[in-house]
């Protein structure tokens, strides 16, 4: 069988490796993902909670968040939802075994998920949402970079109009 070659993010040799939060309550899916993620060169923190992840969530910016759907103290829907009022440049990621189609679909019409995975998943196709992922929240943050530079020189250029006008009146 031939393998499809994963797209690589856009990265230098100064770039720090995307951050990803990953949160799932089975133990041997969440060390799975964990040591997957990290050979493919991300920085890993695993919580095998909601209740666990949302500190973390609100203390530090990750490139990506990956959570279950299904576990005991939080619906992975809703805890993305709030990872969205928290971080919302942050790409989510919905994994589930379990697929209700129009809350899928909901989901990602209001923006709370960027992407889903059904599980047992593919590995190149995990590999290449999270770097798609990885990617969007790069280019988010860049773009938020060069639009406030923008605006700053627009100040700039607008309070030195605005001297030369005095100085010529």
């Amino acid at each position: 069988m031939r393998r499809t070659p994963i797209p690589r993010l856009h990265m230098t040799s100064d770039t720090p490796l995307p951050s990803l939060l990953v949160v799932e309550d089975d133990p041997m899916v969440l060390a799975t993902l964990k040591v997957t993620l990290e050979r493919e060169q991300f920085r890993v923190d695993a919580c095998s909670g909601p209740l666990e992840a949302l500190p973390l969530v609100a203390e530090r910016d990750f490139a990506v968040i990956i959570s279950d759907h299904k576990m005991p103290d939080m619906m992975g829907l809703d805890f993305l939802a709030e990872c969205r009022r928290i971080r919302p440049n942050t790409s989510r990621i919905l994994l589930t075994a379990v697929l209700n189609p129009s809350k899928v679909v909901d989901a990602i019409a209001r923006g709370d998920i960027y992407r889903f995975i059904s599980k047992p998943w593919l590995r190149n196709e995990l590999i290449a949402t999270i770097r798609d992922a990885a990617e969007r929240h790069r280019l988010i943050v860049e773009n938020t970079e060069l639009k406030a530079e923008v605006d700053r020189l627009e100040s700039e250029l607008s309070a030195a109009g605005l001297a030369t006008a005095s100085r010529l009146a």
